[in-house]
């Protein structure tokens, strides 16, 4: 169930655009921004926002928290869980195989999208999944929160120039690709948590592997950052292949280097 409504997006006295999740409050603070005063064009991404983003529970008090202080992409938010910055929360579980210590990624559509070339131009959530309509001669803000491509018309020829066709071959490239190379990152970081496995199997120490298991750790962040994210990166294509790559990256890294572990210890 999602439990939102009305007054989740709009003040219930007067209608207009709020943002009231505490958590996405305080670290959006953080970084200098205080959300209830910023544009009403701002605020249409943030209410959109305070919900679609990579968030943790804190140890400490179970309060909802969000690691934006170093950045808005998966590097910045991996250093943020590694520094310290998330208080006593470390991991989210032990991985079977391999003993890693995991990292959970939730959905970061925000921290996706606030980097894009739409976030860029001013375009937010809202204009491209709730459009402005015109229906007998009133214009309204659409609110079945749906794909784009379904309200092409509205959601995307506003802007574009180009004909629906080719802007949803456009997106299907996107996904496409996106998909591949996902798929490539998760293949490779199954086989680094594999390749550890062996090595423990062979009688490498936890002391042995700490390495391997933080590399492995890290590449299954990125990896999951992208799987988590809804665009199939459409939603910022540049920085979701960089973060692919950085996976795939990572994987191979933890594989050479668990391999060498087995082979010294031969």
């Amino acid at each position: 169930d999602q439990w939102f409504g009305c007054s989740t997006c709009h003040d219930p006295e007067t209608m207009e655009l709020r943002v009231y999740q505490q958590g996405f409050i305080d670290s959006m603070a953080r970084r200098g921004i205080d959300v209830n005063n910023a544009s009403h064009n701002d605020k249409r991404a943030y209410v959109c926002a305070q919900c679609h983003n990579e968030y943790y529970f804190m140890k400490e008090d179970g309060r909802v928290n969000h690691p934006f202080d170093n950045g808005l992409d998966a590097e910045s938010e991996y250093q943020f869980y590694q520094s310290g910055q998330a208080g006593g929360f470390t991991q989210d579980w032990i991985h079977a195989d391999s003993k890693a210590p995991m990292l959970k990624a939730q959905h970061p559509e925000f921290e996706t999208w606030a980097t894009s070339v739409h976030a860029d131009a001013g375009v937010t959530c809202v204009d491209c999944h709730m459009p402005y309509m015109r229906e007998n001669g009133q214009k309204y803000t659409s609110h079945w929160m749906t794909n784009p491509l379904k309200t092409t018309e509205e959601s995307c020829l506003k802007c574009h120039d180009e004909s629906a066709e080719t802007l949803k071959a456009r997106v299907q490239t996107i996904g496409d690709n996106t998909f591949k190379l996902q798929r490539i990152a998760g293949q490779t970081v199954a086989q680094a948590h594999k390749t550890i496995k062996a090595a423990m199997d062979a009688g490498a120490t936890d002391e042995q592997l700490a390495e391997s298991r933080q590399l492995v750790r890290e590449a299954q962040w990125y990896w999951d950052w992208v799987a988590a994210e809804n665009g199939m990166g459409f939603h910022n294509p540049d920085k979701i292949m960089r973060t692919l790559g950085l996976s795939i990256d990572k994987a191979h890294q933890c594989i050479e280097k668990t391999n060498a572990v087995v082979k010294g210890s031969l």
